[in-house]
């Protein structure tokens, strides 16, 4: 069966980067209701750069997932946050009657990446700061960076391949943890 790629106004979009990207809806949720819109590589910037083809689609619901990249390219803390808060205005702005969830960065491995081990720090200081947006804007904050973690407050090995990318029980995991807001 095969499936418009055109984005419906009764459509749910899952909105990201690779971790998105790599993330088989279909197979997951049995939906077709259902537009993947992650792009490996993509950073915050980058999404709001192709927010248009979303935004004039008035989707029913979007997942949104962000950030781990721009840490990667050495983006403060505080501009990852604002351009995720930009993001959710271009949402609020254009097609207001879209539920939107954003959905926490989940945890890395820095062992298996070798890189340093403070990244994990920033994940978890921006995903408060996603918190608090997400409060004060009255939009659904979805925290699944728990689920992933291992007793060292790392992405938990069963969950990944390399450290950060996902492995299909990470993938079962998320969908697990979502799956009752693609129903609300």
């Amino acid at each position: 069966m095969s499936f418009p790629s055109y984005i419906r106004d009764t459509d749910i979009v899952f909105l990201g980067d690779s971790l998105t990207e790599s993330f088989d809806l279909q197979k997951h949720f049995g939906r077709n209701d259902i537009r993947n819109r992650g792009m490996s590589g993509n950073m915050t910037d980058h999404v709001i750069y192709r927010l248009e083809e979303i935004t004039d689609a008035q989707p029913a619901k979007v997942f949104l997932m962000i950030g781990i990249n721009d840490i990667y390219q050495g983006y403060e803390t505080e501009q990852i946050i604002s351009n995720i808060e930009k993001i959710l205005s271009q949402f609020d702005q254009h097609c207001p009657k879209t539920s939107l969830f954003v959905q926490s960065i989940l945890p890395i491995n820095p062992e298996k990446l070798f890189i340093d081990k403070t990244v994990n720090t920033t994940i978890y200081q921006i995903n408060l700061g996603l918190k608090e947006i997400c409060d004060r804007q009255k939009i659904t904050f979805i925290d699944i960076h728990p689920d992933f973690l291992n007793n060292k407050g790392e992405m938990n090995e069963t969950y990944t391949y390399d450290g950060v990318h996902l492995s299909e029980a990470g993938y079962i995991l998320w969908a697990e943890l979502i799956q009752n807001y693609l129903n609300e």
